[in-house]
């Protein structure tokens, strides 16, 4: 059964903390899987999520995506415990290894040994969430031996928020979850292929793996509405960097031309830059019966648990409506 979770709004969506509250009280009353909170240079995730797990009952809560070189390993894991304990077992912890500009300019970090980084960070986290003594030597990290003080119930789900061929290695072989986004839906199917293959290389049982995609979601009784939104997402994502990404899987020139145009300023004309093809590929949109129909083939492909990412430009009724449009799916499936 697929399940469905929600990137909360945030700053970056010009919706204040105590709205973003709000968003994850709707969506634990509407029966949703999970929220995500993510993090770049506005509000701390965790922090944010500490908050959340005492305003809320049943829906989990991920960190979506922190990066393992704003937080120590140790650091990574004593947050996930905390989350953990705070919320009485409902913590995810997303991590990823962000991006060469947001590490460089924002952290202050050399972004060195990216994917050892990774791994090294899922392993170390794993001994602080579980308790007792830590202790790891590494290329990247040296830790402990040192015990853990705070008391742990049960292991965090660490899910990686993998791009590359090597990095979606790493999570069949380390991870419990996949985060990816921004990968085509027609050949999203043999990615997931490619995560189980790598748990089955590993020794682990593949359907162990949660595949969870993160979809640019936008729903309106209004379908050009709606994949404006989507479109809009599109050409904000592109100039975070996301172009890169895109260029193996055949859009043509469309990404760079919307990162381009969207970072000189013209966000109108990065907007119209976004293809046909892009939109059909990435994206979720229209009206409630279409979305459906479109998050099934995602299902199809191998999810299990879809997160709708909504349009940074979407107002509150929209994002509401994203929300209890997932909670009626949620309880169809």
């Amino acid at each position: 059964m697929t399940e469905f979770g929600f990137v909360l709004p945030d700053e970056f969506s010009h919706v204040p903390l105590d709205q973003t509250l709000e968003f994850a009280r709707r969506a634990d009353e509407a029966g949703l899987h999970s929220v995500w909170k993510q993090e770049a240079s506005g509000t701390n995730g965790v922090a944010t999520l500490a908050a959340i797990s005492q305003c809320t009952s049943t829906v989990r809560i991920g960190t979506g995506v922190a990066s393992v070189f704003s937080r120590s390993p140790s650091l990574l894991g004593m947050s996930a415990a905390t989350l953990q304990g705070l919320s009485n077992g409902r913590a995810l912890l997303g991590i990823g290894v962000s991006s060469p500009p947001l590490v460089e300019r924002w952290h202050g970090c050399e972004f060195d040994h990216p994917l050892r980084r990774l791994r090294e960070t899922i392993e170390i986290v794993r001994q602080v969430t579980a308790g007792g003594t830590v202790e790891y030597h590494g290329e990247v990290f040296d830790v402990g031996p040192y015990t853990m003080a705070l008391e742990t119930n049960e292991d965090v789900p660490v899910f990686n928020a993998a791009i590359g061929d090597a990095n979606r290695a790493l999570t069949g072989e380390f991870a419990d979850g996949w985060l990816p986004a921004f990968l085509p839906r027609s050949t999203f199917s043999a990615f997931v292929d490619d995560v189980r293959e790598s748990a089955r290389t590993a020794g682990r049982d593949p359907d162990e793996i949660t595949v969870a995609p993160w979809i640019p979601t936008a729903i309106d009784d209004d379908p050009d509405r709606a994949e404006r939104r989507v479109r809009y997402l599109l050409a904000q994502e592109m100039a975070m960097g996301y172009n890169e990404q895109l260029d193996e899987h055949g859009f043509g020139d469309a990404p760079d031309r919307a990162h381009d145009l969207f970072r000189d300023g013209d966000r109108e004309a990065a907007v119209a830059a976004i293809s046909d093809q892009m939109v059909d590929e990435l994206t979720v949109s229209g009206t409630e019966s279409d979305v459906r129909d479109q998050f099934d083939r995602y299902a199809h492909g191998g999810a299990d648990l879809i997160i709708a990412m909504p349009s940074m430009e979407a107002s509150v009724p929209e994002l509401e409506t994203v929300v209890d449009v997932l909670g009626e799916l949620s309880d169809s499936t």
